[in-house]
């Protein structure tokens, strides 16, 4: 039979426990790590973390059957229109615009997968002598395979990954596999992200079904291409195509386009996996000791051992709308300092306020 851990035991004996965000934290800043675990300053909250929160709690109330869909997507609206009247902002308008109409599709054309789940799992695992990890699992359910299998999904209003994102998201997936597989008698089959801000845009190849990952809000705006295609086989004139095509995309659907092009497409949930290898299993592993390692080798009396991020203009986007020190960061108002004449009048009109 599993013994049931709990934090409490465990802080009780003597040890500490992490989460992945706690550790992420860390290696995006190791000051912003500082402020927050160490000197346990409260911070500030950030619109994409306030409206993540709202959509995961949503997703899981509306799988329980503790809400309705109108329900579900009221509060979503609601907080954004909260959001705004706080003046907690997007970076600008043009990024405010792009990640609410791709949001507001997800709400607008949400099908309730039809599968059980098991929701907000909690595990806490060991997974090295005496470093304990906990996490909680978006979504649990029965794998194709059957007993004991499962699949893992997790709900993600990110951007997509690629190259190094795309092995610093999947250490979280492996994560909830090691973390899950230690502490019950399921064995991971699948894990995988369902992606909220995109879509497969599906059509029939020669073979196989062809899917395309787009925007959601944009979504006709990137098939334009493929879309312009078929209407010229049609042997259609190119004014009427253009007007045709331009009415698509400002409707971003495709309903004003002829069956025999409305017919060859259809939208599916942009489901990603990720594949697990015993190479990305032992990498995830050797990222969380030594990362562990790394931390409590700091003196948590010297301030000076706790390193700031070098802020350029590749990451001066989480320190200036993720972090939650923003406005107190003596490093991130130093580097504010020394560049302010590389701010131009154009930024500051959008409203990028860097230190808000």
């Amino acid at each position: 039979m599993l013994t049931v851990v709990t934090v409490e035991d465990l802080i009780a004996k003597g040890f500490k426990v992490y989460s992945f965000s706690k550790l992420g934290t860390f290696n995006n800043c190791q000051y912003e790590y500082y402020n927050t675990y160490i000197l346990k300053n409260k911070g500030i909250e950030n619109c994409y973390t306030l409206l993540g929160s709202t959509i995961h709690n949503g997703i899981e109330l509306i799988y329980s059957g503790e809400q309705n869909e109108d329900t579900f997507k009221n509060k979503y609206y609601n907080k954004l229109t909260e959001l705004e009247l706080l003046g907690i902002n997007f970076p600008n308008d043009k990024i405010k615009a792009s990640w609410v109409a791709d949001v507001n599709h997800f709400y607008e054309n949400f099908k309730k997968m039809d599968k059980k789940m098991l929701l907000e799992k909690h595990i806490i695992f060991e997974i090295s002598d005496g470093i304990w990890m906990q996490g909680y699992i978006d979504s649990i359910s029965p794998s194709e395979l059957g007993k004991p299998y499962i699949d893992i999904l997790d709900w993600k209003t990110s951007s997509k990954f690629t190259g190094k994102k795309l092995t610093e998201a999947g250490r979280q997936l492996l994560m909830y596999k090691v973390g899950l597989e230690s502490t019950s008698n399921f064995k991971v089959n699948k894990v995988a992200w369902f992606m909220i801000k995109y879509i497969y845009v599906c059509s029939n190849g020669k073979s196989k079904v062809k899917k395309k990952m787009c925007n959601r809000g944009k979504w006709v705006k990137e098939m334009r291409d493929s879309l312009e295609k078929d209407l010229l086989k049609l042997q259609m004139e190119t004014f009427e195509i253009e007007l045709l095509l331009d009415k698509a995309v400002q409707d971003n659907n495709i309903n004003c386009l002829p069956n025999e092009v409305r017919g060859k497409y259809w939208l599916e949930d942009c489901i990603v996996e990720y594949e697990i290898t015993e190479e990305r299993i032992n990498e995830f592993k050797e990222y969380i000791i030594d990362t562990i390692k790394e931390i409590e080798s700091k003196n948590i009396e010297e301030e000076s051992e706790w390193i700031a991020v070098e802020i350029d203009s590749k990451n001066s986007f989480y320190c200036s709308v993720l972090c939650g020190h923003r406005k107190t960061c003596k490093y991130y108002k130093q580097y504010l300092d020394e560049n302010a004449n590389k701010f131009d009048k154009k930024t500051k009109k959008d409203g990028f306020d860097l230190f808000s």
